[in-house]
């Protein structure tokens, strides 16, 4: 795939000893272990195609993961035939190497499932509407998967930037709580656009700037912000002079938005849930920091602890999650390249595969 036969082995001309920068003794980055489960997989499948329908991601992900595997290593592993893949001699060592590996990983994650299956009790999880419609559901069959004893009570909060007396374990907010007397620690950052729903520009067409906002049909809401809403609030009441539908369910809003009944500020992950939504390029935008607070005696209970690692490490990962980077970054359609495989890791971390892998001994 990379290198030619006779580089087969040997670093590229120009190359200095050891693996690249950053990765002594020519081991890949700490990041990049995961490529060694998409290389098992091609070789599992014999099929670049059936590795990708295994892991839940797509062709191009694979090939791409591969690709950097070899760069790393600085070898080729694999041949690509007609009929499937073929592994080289050096992917052959390789694969003795990786299976050695695997077995023992898989080894140490049974005995450490084991004992995250004996967590008992309940967490109870205060969040917006929003993130709990567009967000959280798809990863919930990964924690109940891993965590089955446990038992989850989602309770939804309208108004993200409230204080809250209520009884809960987490709560998921935006902006730092003032009470001293809680934990917080931030999970993301947050990228509002505006957004319209396909039917709505084939309708109505689609504004080139704020000025044209004025010429559209305007809807908001009050969660988290002031009473005046969303669009007067972070841009001023010169931008906007009225709305034609207000609410404080974010929800809602997303549906009135995919029915095409006009245009609304929205969060970039909601491109990932539907694809009828299109974010509008007119220069508005703004980031807000999304926090978990808790209470220190509650992270004593273990199910809750266990939640809160679940959140940083699965739900919320800013450096493999364009949409909830430090930096604002356009939604794009490779997101749903990257959200796939946010799930496949995420899936992979919790349930490997443990049954032996059976050498190929030809391609089919």
């Amino acid at each position: 795939m990379t290198y030619s036969e006779k580089d087969e082995g040997s670093p590229p001309k120009g190359g200095r000893k050891g693996g690249p920068k950053g990765e002594p003794n020519g081991g890949p980055k700490g990041g990049r272990w995961d490529d060694f489960r998409y290389f098992l997989a091609v070789a599992k499948t014999t099929s670049i195609k059936r590795a990708a329908a295994e892991l839940g991601t797509t062709q191009s992900a694979v090939s791409k993961r591969l690709d950097r595997l070899e760069r790393d290593l600085r070898v080729r592993l694999i041949d690509r035939g007609p009929t499937g893949t073929v592994l080289t001699y050096q992917g052959e060592r390789v694969l003795n190497h990786t299976l050695s590996a695997h077995s023992a990983l898989s080894r140490a994650h049974g005995e450490a499932r084991a004992a995250e299956h004996r967590i008992e009790g309940d967490c109870s999880l205060l969040l917006g509407d929003g993130l709990a419609n567009y967000w959280l559901p798809p990863f919930l069959d990964v924690f109940f998967d891993l965590h089955p004893n446990i038992e989850l009570k989602v309770i939804l909060d309208h108004d993200l930037s409230a204080p809250r007396n209520e009884v809960f374990d987490i709560r998921l907010h935006y902006h730092e709580p003032a009470d001293p007397a809680q934990i917080s620690r931030p999970l993301a950052n947050v990228h509002f656009v505006p957004f319209a729903s396909k039917a709505y520009i084939a309708k109505h067409g689609k504004p080139a700037s704020t000025e044209d906002l004025v010429h559209h049909r305007l809807m908001d809401q009050s969660q988290y912000l002031v009473a005046k809403g969303s669009w007067a609030a972070w841009f001023g009441d010169n931008v906007v002079k009225s709305t034609s539908l207000f609410t404080n369910h974010s929800a809602f809003l997303a549906r009135s938005v995919h029915a095409g009944i006009g245009i609304a500020l929205m969060p970039t992950y909601v491109t990932l849930a539907d694809e009828s939504f299109v974010p509008l390029d007119i220069g508005m935008r703004f980031s807000v920091k999304l926090f978990a607070s808790y209470h220190r005696e509650r992270a004593l209970k273990l199910p809750v602890r266990t939640m809160l690692k679940f959140l940083k490490t699965k739900l919320f990962d800013p450096k493999t999650m364009p949409w909830f980077a430090p930096e604002f970054v356009a939604p794009d359609p490779s997101w749903r390249e990257a959200f796939a495989e946010a799930i496949a890791r995420a899936r992979a971390a919790n349930m490997p595969d443990v049954s032996p892998i059976a050498r190929p001994e030809a391609a089919e």
